[in-house]
């Protein structure tokens, strides 16, 4: 699915917006983020459409049932949603992993069933990084900022967390900012839709109760039925993630 997707970065002070003076993010953060622009743009188009054949690929690998059930129908849409998301994420993370480092070393990993998490591979390191996509209805200064209700690096299931047993070496997180009322899938396919690429935390980050904790969730790109209930994972707030140019560097080896 080769093409060329233009990054820029912006910087979020939390506690210079009014709203969240009170932020426990004290440092900025600065995020990635790129435009599709799926209504004037053809290369644009092309790549979304692809993007959804593949999303509808998966998603039919997921639960091959679900298409010919109408009481799935919903589920259905659901899976086609957070996996459309999960793929234009992982593409997303590769691409910007491999312009932001002296050489690429971002790959994909080997394709063997649906049930395994979209990952990427480090290429020279043995690393894995795990990707997960959320969708903020109140938008991502909201999600990074808030104190009470910020959002997560989202890591493992508490019950494999285990200091000596590394699950994944880097887990990333992508926002797509959907506000209320509208829908992933729709929103793709105007103009001026944004990827926000916004940092992540390591394994070593995640074993640390300094750092993270336990939290009961239900993942909001959860494509299996093992994952829609409200389980418990370990997380790294956003107060304490690395921003994006940092668990960059951390990939590329800058900063052990």
């Amino acid at each position: 699915m080769a093409f060329e997707i233009q990054f820029k970065h912006k910087t979020i002070r939390c506690t210079n917006y009014r709203d969240y003076k009170d932020s426990h993010r004290a440092l900025p953060f600065t995020l990635a983020y790129a435009t599709l622009n799926y209504e004037s743009d053809k290369a644009d188009e092309s790549f979304i459409n692809r993007l959804m054949t593949s999303g509808e690929r998966l998603a039919r690998s997921v639960n091959p049932a679900a298409a010919n059930d109408a009481a799935c129908s919903r589920g259905e849409s659901r899976l086609l949603n957070n996996a459309v998301a999960g793929l234009l994420a992982e593409y997303c993370w590769k691409k910007y992993i491999n312009t932001h480092t002296v050489k690429p070393i971002a790959d994909y990993t080997e394709f063997t069933e649906a049930a395994t998490q979209i990952d990427l591979y480090l290429h020279g390191r043995g690393k894995k990084i795990e990707i997960r996509s959320s969708f903020p209805r109140n938008g991502i200064v909201f999600s990074l900022c808030h104190s009470v209700h910020q959002f997560d690096i989202l890591g493992p299931y508490t019950n494999t967390v285990k200091p000596g047993e590394i699950q994944k070496d880097f887990y990333v997180r992508t926002l797509y900012h959907i506000p209320k009322g509208t829908s992933f899938l729709d929103l793709l396919k105007k103009n001026t839709f944004h990827i926000y690429l916004t940092g992540g935390a390591t394994w070593k980050m995640m074993t640390d109760d300094a750092i993270a904790k336990n939290k009961d969730l239900k993942p909001d790109d959860a494509i299996h039925s093992y994952d829609q209930n409200i389980s418990r994972y370990r997380v790294v707030p956003f107060s304490k993630a690395l921003d994006t140019p940092a668990i960059v560097s951390k990939m590329a080896g800058e900063k052990e």
